[in-house]
């Protein structure tokens, strides 16, 4: 990886690391500063989801609503908890959480005295949700967020109770936002506790590379963005959300996906969570009485750029 490393910076970052240079707490500081919450980084981004999730005092039978238009992996902490996932249609606009379906699904907990324990809202691939109308919505109800943001980049907004930041979906780890520091730092097991914990810490290599991802991401993002742009002018067939940031993927017709995989694209296909066996008893609440916005698109596949490790890598040599 090194030989590719063309201005040698991220290279310098990654032999500081092995060096001895603690970029486990630097990361945690310059996440802390992106956000305004404090960061413990961890090894893997479902691991921090599950961090987030213990943090809202999660429990086995606890409600949990969840979108459905995500990444499922992102849901199993959920399950593996013990918690009932409640789903959540997209809305048309971002295609991220329907105010709609989550005030309908609220009301509807309220009616069991069985509020949910939080709230998961994903910024869904590459869009970025409605927080103006969602964050409210939940603080009237005193009910915790969970703002998955899989990409590093949300916008900016960082609005959740708890973000969880990917740093890519290869195994770069991620970091979990939040208030309480040390609850979340001991439940990762960087402290010992004699209650629940889990050996979520981030290694040193691991954290110089997110360093120098985060370091040139506004670049990464207005590479892919741009490249989004030039695809989205030329080819009708190809769908970007009304409102939200379309900089990592968009939704594309299935008849045309194998032609844009041919040029390089990543073509992804991934099932709507409430649809899948498992979770064949769970309810799911819907945009509108009668119109579900995630069934709709359905039927399209996701195209984005490739976050491999090799290319990240790369795209950090290039644009430092």
């Amino acid at each position: 990886m090194i030989f590719i490393d063309r201005q040698g910076e991220a290279a310098a970052a990654l032999n500081d690391a092995l060096g001895g240079t603690d970029y486990v707490s630097r990361l945690e500081g310059e996440v802390a500063a992106m956000t305004g919450k404090s960061a413990v980084a961890v090894s893997t981004f479902d691991g921090g989801v599950h961090t987030a999730l213990h943090l809202c005092g999660v429990q086995s039978g606890d409600y949990v609503f969840v979108p459905t238009f995500t990444f499922y992996s992102y849901l199993a902490p959920v399950t593996n908890m013990g918690g009932v996932p409640v789903f959540l249609d997209c809305e048309p606009e971002t295609r991220c959480v329907s105010p709609l379906a989550l005030e309908t699904a609220l009301v509807w907990a309220s009616l069991q005295n069985k509020l949910p324990k939080a709230v998961i809202i994903d910024n869904a691939f590459g869009s970025i949700a409605d927080y103006d109308r969602l964050i409210p919505m939940c603080k009237a109800w005193n009910v915790p967020t969970i703002e998955l943001c899989a990409g590093a980049n949300c916008g900016g907004r960082y609005d959740g109770d708890y973000v969880v930041i990917g740093f890519g979906s290869d195994g770069g780890g991620a970091a979990v936002c939040c208030d309480d520091y040390t609850a979340a730092r001991r439940f990762a097991r960087y402290e010992y506790t004699d209650g629940e914990n889990h050996d979520y810490r981030l290694n040193n290599y691991s954290a110089a590379l997110a360093s120098a991802y985060l370091s040139v991401l506004p670049k990464i993002h207005e590479r892919n963005k741009a490249n989004l742009s030039a695809l989205l002018s030329s080819l009708d067939c190809v769908m970007p959300p009304v409102k939200g940031d379309s900089a990592f993927f968009a939704l594309c017709k299935t008849d045309k996906a194998k032609a844009l995989e041919a040029a390089g694209f990543v073509v992804m296909r991934p099932p709507l969570a409430h649809t899948l066996p498992k979770y064949s008893g769970c309810h799911y609440f819907e945009h509108e009485q009668g119109y579900s916005v995630s069934a709709s698109v359905s039927s399209h596949v996701l195209i984005g750029m490739d976050f491999s490790p090799i290319r990240r890598f790369k795209l950090i040599s290039m644009l430092k």
